[in-house]
């Protein structure tokens, strides 16, 4: 009975002796181990096993005829006849005989390699997906999270024991959340899904990550649910954006270009000034067809040299004015190593070209000037020393270069003052002063120090620059002028007193010819004809004329001596004294006066400032235009000097008379009576004030304006 039921039982079944060997197998064993019965019989149990199992296979078979109970199978890799292998699980019982003793073991076992390979491919496929830097989850078709790895742990900052069960749309932020439904449509539509999107960690941050699902195929061919990776992006996009940025604004041009010469990137403003996409276009589409065509050569040079290159380029802009650039070109490798693109780093160098012209022009300008340019270090050292500096200086440049300025040209009378200056030059001014210098000889010489500080860009005081000019003959040239203007001064002075001794001396002649004349007149008139008496009015015009100017040019010399008196009062005060001299003259021609008061409250000298002012208003009164009340307007006003302004409504000056009028014996465009002194007499008393005296007029008929002006 136990043999039929052995023999009808699906799984192997061996039994053996207490020595190991096979006393029997049912064909199920037969089966499985390739072999008949009677091939198997006889061998040692642990020869049913492969090499590597056949110590295991001995060890566990002594134990059962030992007596120990092993429970739990075993699962051993065995060998057919053939040699092939396979896994089965192995129950180990003993058999006992009717004594109790062990007669042997009984060894009951099934084929389970399918599942051992499975176990062995999902223990591959968990260590991959453990591995794995993205995050890996599956869900149902309702959107519950069934599957959560350990980089999705990382990633989320859930434990797979809290988030597994719960919806995975809590895992997405929710502007990004588009739900089961919406996903398992795309997939159906699309067999895959892939976009970026926000991840949403259990902390609340916000992560950056590019999401891709695909269908999970149930065993009956339904769609059961999702696996979904997600790649976390956000450094990378961080990298990117950031890159972006810098491509932006970078002051230089940064480009791409495919092998067509199509513009992948591209950063810069167009040449007209206009920002816009050049993603797409190639050289000829944005450059004069010249430097287009150059452009392309350069680049097959690049791709066929496979090394970077770089090429100077000048072309003119929209605008007219001519840039030059400095490009570097180099060929950008793919993933198969071969070169897919062009990369170029193009920088406008034209400002840099003006300046190193300019530094040239600067250079030959040092070099080529006769006066000595020197620069300092802060520390006091010539750092330069100019062509004109050895020449002046008797020092070469070589020998100057990194020596004291001061100890090396300033004497040492005037290193104090030297300091001083130094210390406001520190402070930011520029100084010109007049100093002396000393050459390698020990002479020295006059001399003009023009110095300006040098900074750096931020502002830093880096040391100065002097412009150093030798002004012997200058000096000499000045010192003989001072000496010739007080040898003039002294002639003139001579020259004013002849002329006041002459005036003075010549009144008396005229006016005993005056005196004769007009007794001729009085004791002769009933015997002269119409012609004499006619003759003798002539003879009393000519000299009243002449003595009027010869007092007029007394009072010039006077003036030029300094004669007259020096009382200072308020300007209010000799204003008055002006206009009630002339207030009969006033009322006879009918004249308006006009004070625009108040004045200011400042001092001046009395009798000049009266006199000058008496000799405006009664040139605006004597000067009036024909049926025309005469208006005089005096006004003043006060700053660094005193300024007061004398304005009629008289007959004006024309521009050619406005200067002449302040001559000796000049006087404008009239028939009205004067000496043709009057002005030249107020101007010089001005002057000899430290005053000034001038006029203007809109032209003839219009009126005049005369200002005096006064220091303080």
């Amino acid at each position: 009975m136990l043999a039929a039921m052995a023999a009808s039982y699906p799984d192997a079944v061996v039994v053996s002796g207490v020595d190991g060997c096979v006393r029997y197998v049912n064909p199920a064993a037969e089966r499985l181990l390739g072999s008949p019965a009677t091939g198997l019989q006889g061998k040692h149990v642990s020869l049913l096993s492969s090499p590597d199992e056949q110590l295991r296979s001995r060890g566990l078979a002594a134990r059962i005829v030992a007596g120990e109970d092993i429970v739990t199978p075993s699962v051993m890799e065995m060998q057919r006849e053939d040699g092939s292998t396979f896994f089965a699980e192995v129950t180990l019982s003993p058999l006992v005989g009717d004594d109790g003793e062990v007669v042997g073991l009984i060894a009951v076992g099934r084929d389970v390699t399918p599942r051992i390979e499975a176990e062995a491919d999902a223990a591959r496929l968990r260590a991959i997906v453990d591995a794995a830097n993205e995050a890996i989850l599956g869900i149902d078709t309702d959107g519950t999270v069934l599957f959560f790895s350990p980089s999705a742990e990382r990633l989320f900052g859930w434990p797979a024991s809290e988030i597994i069960g719960r919806s995975g749309d809590e895992l997405v932020a929710p502007r990004y959340r588009i739900g089961p439904q919406r996903l398992f449509a795309e997939l159906a539509t699309h067999g895959s899904f892939r976009r970026p999107t926000v991840a949403l960690r259990r902390d609340g941050a916000h992560v950056e990550v590019e999401l891709s699902a695909a269908e999970i195929i149930g065993k009956h061919g339904s769609v059961i649910g999702a696996a979904l990776t997600v790649m976390d992006v956000s450094e990378r996009k961080r990298t990117r954006r950031l890159l972006d940025r810098i491509i932006e604004h970078a002051p230089n041009a940064i480009a791409v270009k495919d092998l067509d010469g199509r513009y992948l990137v591209f950063n810069w403003q167009s040449m007209d000034g206009e920002r816009r996409s050049f993603v797409g276009l190639t050289d000829a589409d944005l450059l004069p067809a010249d430097m287009a065509q150059r452009s392309e050569q350069q680049d097959r040079e690049v791709l066929a040299g496979g090394e970077p290159m770089t090429f100077h380029d000048e072309f003119s802009s929209a605008d007219g004015r001519l840039r030059a650039f400095i490009t570097t070109k180099f060929p950008l490798p793919g993933p198969d190593g071969e070169t897919e693109a062009v990369g170029v780093i193009a920088s406008d160098v034209t400002e840099l070209r003006r300046a190193e012209a300019d530094q040239a022009q600067l250079a030959a300008l040092v070099e080529a000037a006769p006066d000595a340019i020197v620069a300092r270090d802060q520390d006091g050292a010539i750092v330069t020393w100019n062509p004109g500096a050895e020449a002046m200086f008797g020092v070469r440049a070589e020998d100057a270069i990194g020596r004291s300025y001061a100890e090396l040209v300033v004497p040492e009378e005037e290193r104090g003052e030297f300091a001083k200056e130094v210390a406001d030059v520190h402070a930011g001014r520029t100084l010109t002063v007049r100093t002396t210098r000393r050459r390698h000889d020990g002479s020295r010489f006059p001399a003009q120090v023009s110095v300006a500080p040098l900074a750096l860009l931020d502002g830093s005081w880096r040391g100065t620059l002097s412009l150093i000019r030798d002004i012997t003959d200058l000096v000499g040239t000045e010192q003989a002028l001072a000496q010739r203007a007080a040898q003039l001064e002294r002639s003139n002075t001579e020259l004013e007193r002849f002329a006041y001794a002459a005036s003075h001396d010549l009144q008396e002649p005229l006016q005993s010819i005056k005196l004769s004349a007009g007794a001729v007149i009085a004791t002769a008139e009933e015997r002269l004809d119409e012609d004499e008496r006619e003759l003798m009015g002539h003879i009393d015009t000519a000299v009243t004329r002449l003595s009027d100017q010869i007092r007029a040019l007394m009072q010039v010399a006077q003036v030029a001596l300094g004669a007259g008196p020096g009382e200072r009062v308020k300007l209010s005060v000799a204003v008055r004294d002006a206009v009630d001299a002339l207030r009969g003259a006033a009322v006879e021609a009918q004249a308006e006066i006009v004070v625009h008061e108040p004045l200011p409250a400042v001092e001046v000298p009395r009798t000049e400032v009266a006199l000058v002012l008496q000799n405006l208003i009664a040139n605006a009164i004597k000067f009036r235009r024909e049926g025309v009340r005469p208006r005089v307007e005096i006004a003043a006003t006060v700053g660094e000097t005193v300024e007061v302004r004398v304005a009629d409504n008289g007959i004006g000056l024309s521009a050619a008379d406005l200067e002449r009028v302040f001559g000796l014996f000049a006087r404008g465009d009239t028939d009205a009576p004067g000496t043709g002194f009057g002005l030249a007499v107020a101007r010089r008393m001005l002057e000899h004030q430290g005053g000034s005296l001038a006029g203007r007029s809109a032209g003839p008929g219009l009126g005049s304006e005369f200002t005096l002006s006064l220091p303080i």
